[in-house]
């Protein structure tokens, strides 16, 4: 079991804390958010921020943000984190209910596993003659990727590039590339 300290100063928890703390105050500086949870009762949190410098110097850098930007990000971040849970059977529905939004199509979460089992580093996009989809080939690794819908394949791509889960550059002649990235083997695991 986690210690006390531990579960307070985990990042949900803070997080949560913080984006209460701003619905509720402009505040923008760290002692009021330590004032403010006093009063709320999470000493265990006030304690985990006062021994950890780090801590409190990032929380001063989100608390002085506008909040209109601190909440755009707080959006952001509440959406990559439902899309994440609607890949995991025990917090699936919770998410698809609150974020309905926010879910990676089948196609999507299947490009990235298709990715992580291949072992490889990076998928090329290359065009075929006689076709009009463009293939997915891994470099690194061996094969092609499996596209199930073409038709939606640009969004998927968009929309793993937009979380982090890929990264998109380009070749020499301006072939788009797909690398991967830790977070996409963490989604698959």
């Amino acid at each position: 079991m986690l210690d006390p300290l531990s579960i307070a100063t985990s990042f949900s928890t803070i997080i949560g804390l913080l984006s209460n703390f701003k619905s509720e105050r402009s505040g923008g500086q760290l002692s009021e958010f330590i004032t403010w949870l006093k009063e709320k009762h999470h000493e265990d949190v006030v304690s985990g921020i006062e021994q950890n410098q780090m801590l409190s110097r990032q929380l001063q850098s989100l608390l002085v943000l506008n909040h209109h930007d601190l909440v755009t990000r707080l959006d952001s971040l509440d959406m990559i984190l439902a899309s994440i849970a609607t890949n995991i059977d025990t917090f699936s529905s919770l998410a698809t209910t609150i974020r309905p939004d926010s879910i990676f199509s089948e196609q999507a979460i299947s490009i990235v596993k298709q990715f992580v089992v291949s072992g490889a580093s990076e998928i090329w996009e290359s065009s075929e003659l006689g076709t009009r989809e463009p293939a997915f080939i891994f470099l690194g690794g061996s094969g092609r990727v499996n596209i199930n819908e073409p038709r939606f394949v640009e969004d998927d791509l968009k929309t793993l590039v937009e979380f982090g889960i890929l990264r998109l550059d380009y070749g020499s002649k301006g072939t788009r590339k797909f690398i991967i990235t830790r977070k996409a083997v963490q989604l698959v695991a």
